[in-house]
């Protein structure tokens, strides 16, 4: 089901929105919906959740262009989980910092964004993810197991079984 996303530029009120939508859509069930943004500070956090608006308007090249000059190469995937478990809303965010390369590098997207020509990981160096081998990437993963937002909803689940 697709969402309006508004125009917030918090992940965090995105999800809840959707949840909110989803919630109207369909009453009376238990509801998941996620969200995700890219956050470039030097860029006073563009694209932010209108990823796919930078991908389509500027594509990871211009991304790259954009950053010419910038000593700030930061940037952050932000993810965010809305539940609705038939009696409150809960929103569990978490974000991952990694950094812009000056360059587009690689070849292997595993499956993913585009952005991965150009994004890197503080475990890689100088290396953007989609330079990567496939052990590599299995390592990636693991390492950021803990922010992803399924994992957050699963531990959060288990952590309210227990109460």
């Amino acid at each position: 089901y697709d969402f309006d996303e508004g125009r917030e530029l918090s992940i965090e009120a995105v999800a809840k929105s959707k949840l909110d939508q989803a919630k109207q859509a369909f009453p009376g069930k238990k509801i998941v919906v996620d969200d995700r943004g890219f956050f470039i500070p030097a860029l006073k956090g563009f694209p932010g959740p209108f990823v796919k608006l930078l991908l389509d308007s500027f594509s990871y090249k211009g991304l790259t262009k954009l950053m010419a000059g910038e000593s700030d190469r930061r940037a952050f995937f932000s993810y965010a989980i809305g539940y609705f478990d038939g009696r409150a809303d809960h929103v569990l965010v978490a974000d991952e910092e990694g950094f812009i390369t000056d360059e587009p590098r690689g070849d292997n997207l595993h499956g993913w964004t585009e952005l991965l020509y150009v994004y890197g990981h503080p475990s890689y160096p100088g290396r953007s993810l989609a330079e990567l081998t496939d052990a590599e990437w299995d390592d990636y993963l693991e390492q950021i197991n803990d922010i992803d937002p399924f994992a957050l909803l699963k531990n959060h689940l288990i952590t309210q079984a227990e109460i």
